[in-house]
């Protein structure tokens, strides 16, 4: 379409098109694309609050980012970012957010600024190795975030308050005692059992099934034997890596650019400093005064500051890595030298420099390896951009798969049978020269003999393809899985063998046999458990028979399917738990399971209730309109 119009541009009936256009706007004029600067993004409102599009774009960014860690560096689009809910679950998160902000400011909650400072100063991201507050690791925190300290500092407050009256809510919520003394017999309880475990030798062997049974059989499982469609394609990629290893950086270019980017590779003048950090002017001058008569630094810090000696040493920095009130005075010392103090927002500060790293600059042989690499990936992403432009143009004009991938430097790889799971005809992972996701979805998504679209390949360049041959899905005729079948059949009869066997036995010991006779009879061995509770702890009993001894009576029989074969189990003996003996388990028990589902239950009530008290409502066509 580009190129059509581009071909075009120069003729009179384009140029009769334009000038209507322009005739149009000059009678009914443009103020109305400048007016719509002012259109409202509002996607919710909340009491008298509004949650913007932007808002909602930030917070399903960072939801997205978090997926797109989790699944490896995929990347989801708009609409599988609304399929998936993240969209709703950030529109939602922002509402809470705001009817939580609402209430707060109706309450009137805040948090003083001395607590504010106590806090930040008592967290350990903030602190050196010696667990002493640094400001300039708060400084430099503060700055990556690309916030002012008081923006900050607000951040900080706002969370404080919310988690406040969280706290004022939920802190207080305890379970009756009978309601945790009842849950915990129910959990902690322990039951021993007598198993006896039938294996599929404890039955006949079912024979090998007539044809009319293997018929029977096949046709009432024949999914069992679906192949799934499998395509064969050709597969024709464009990738960044490719064009850049064929790209020979020139010398000059390699010296123009260690040029443009010395600073990279000049490490600045680092000094070794260690820090009194002092509350105010007075304690400062008497500091001063005690290092100029020739006291120890750390007995002075420890005397006037209750410093620790180990607290001192604040380590290695540039010059620009300090506040610019302390810079100067500390890049003007020698070595062994103190500064006279020093006054920032965070105190007074008193330095002494105990080491000097010279500046260094590498030279350009040891990073001429480096610079080539950066640079023809650079050159190689400005050509395949130009390449991609060509091969649209080519496939616009109809130009076909072959066309393409010979006359613009594509790398062709031939993909043979393959599922849309990335399955062989033989069951194995099929090999893709690249990433095997996308490029299945889309070979599975291209008629038989056609050619799809280019795509993009990650991070990392384009990719195109043309399926050569689809064998549709089918089922395997029977003279081909005969043998599987025959072995699926018997499998089938053993396990219904068994399960009659295992109810026949169960049926015995509740009628007062003994389960170790019935044993000895079908020469097995029967086996006491270890206790067992409701989660199990015996690894000889399967899972499914443990849920079936604990709904059983003492004394009664139950059997359940367990590994290859079948398991009977006669309840021995009962172990109720004691809460009064347990205190310590209760309550750990309580605080693990019961409190937290009902402090959820009641964050969830005080969530309806503050809707009911600020109306709350969302505009789906601007959420559409955001993604």
């Amino acid at each position: 379409m580009l190129q059509a119009i581009r071909s075009k541009a120069s003729s009179l009936v384009v140029k009769l098109l334009f000038g209507l256009l322009i005739l149009t706007f000059g009678v009914w004029g443009i103020g109305d694309i400048f007016r719509n600067r002012g259109t409202d993004t509002t996607v919710a409102t909340v009491g008298d609050r509004k949650i913007d599009a932007q808002e909602l774009n930030q917070a399903v960014h960072e939801d997205a980012e978090r997926w797109r860690q989790a699944l490896r560096g995929t990347t989801l689009d708009n609409e599988q970012l609304k399929q998936l809910g993240i969209v709703d679950s950030a529109l939602q998160r922002l509402i809470d957010r705001s009817l939580v902000d609402l209430e707060i400011h109706r309450l009137r909650l805040a948090v003083g600024e001395d607590a504010l400072d106590d806090l930040i100063r008592s967290n350990r991201a903030f602190q050196n190795d010696k667990g002493v507050f640094d400001p300039l690791l708060y400084q430099q925190f503060v700055a990556a975030q690309h916030m002012t300290p008081q923006q900050f500092k607000k951040e900080i407050r706002d969370d404080i308050v919310r988690q406040q009256l969280d706290q004022a809510l939920v802190g207080g919520v305890a379970p009756p005692a009978e309601l945790v003394d009842t849950l915990y017999r129910s959990r902690a309880e322990k039951r021993t059992a007598e198993v006896l475990s039938l294996p599929p030798s404890a039955v006949a062997d079912p024979g090998t099934p007539s044809d009319a049974e293997a018929q029977a059989f096949y046709d009432k499982h024949r999914d069992d034997f679906r192949v799934p469609e499998q395509r064969s394609f050709s597969l024709g990629t464009l990738r960044l890596d490719d064009v850049a290893a064929e790209i020979t950086v020139p010398d000059a270019r390699l010296h123009e650019e260690y040029q443009n980017r010395a600073a990279e590779f000049h490490t600045p003048e680092q000094r070794h400093f260690e820090q009194i950090l002092l509350p105010d002017e007075a304690k400062a001058k008497e500091a001063a005064a005690a290092l100029a008569q020739g006291r120890d630094f750390a007995t002075v810090a420890k005397e006037i500051a209750s410093a620790a000696p180990d607290t001192l040493d604040i380590g290695f920095f540039k010059k620009d890595d300090l506040p610019a009130p302390l810079a100067g005075p500390a890049f003007a010392l020698k070595p062994g030298e103190t500064s006279q103090p020093v006054q920032d927002p965070l105190g007074w500060h008193i330095l002494k420099l105990v080491e000097v790293k010279p500046e260094e600059t590498q030279p350009f042989e040891a990073v001429k390896d480096k610079l080539a690499k950066e640079i023809a990936h650079d050159m190689a992403g400005d050509q395949i951009e130009k390449i991609r432009d060509k091969v649209e143009d080519a496939l616009a004009g109809g130009a076909g798969f072959a066309d393409v991938t010979q006359r613009f430097g594509l790398k062709v790889s031939k993909i043979g049978t393959v599922d849309a799971n990335g399955r062989g005809a033989d069951g194995k992972p099929v090999d893709l020269p690249a990433t095997g996701t996308d490029i299945l979805k889309t070979a599975f998504d291209t008629p038989a003999g056609q050619m799809s679209q280019l795509n993009e390949l990650g991070d990392n360049g384009y990719y195109l393809l043309q399926v050569d041959t689809v064998t549709p899905a089918t089922v395997k005729p029977l003279d081909q899985v005969k043998a599987e079948v025959v072995r699926l059949w018997q499998q089938e009869k053993r396990q219904t063998s068994l399960a009659q066997l295992a109810k026949e036995i169960a049926d015995q010991v509740t009628a007062g046999k003994k389960l170790a006779d019935i044993a000895a009879e079908h020469k097995l061995a029967s086996f006491t458990t270890q206790p067992l509770t409701r989660a199990g702890g015996d690894d000889k009993v399967p899972a499914n028979l443990v849920a079936n001894i604990f709904a059983a009576k003492p004394g009664a029989a139950v059997f359940a399917p367990g590994g290859e074969g079948y398991a009977v189990a006669q309840v021995k003996e009962v172990l109720p738990a004691d809460p009064a003996k347990d205190a310590a388990q209760v309550k750990q028990f309580a605080d693990r399971l019961i409190v937290p589902a009902m402090r959820e239950d009641m964050l969830q009530e005080f969530d309806k209730a503050l809707r009911g008290r600020y109306s709350v409502s969302i505009d789906p066509g601007a959420v559409a309109r955001a993604f």
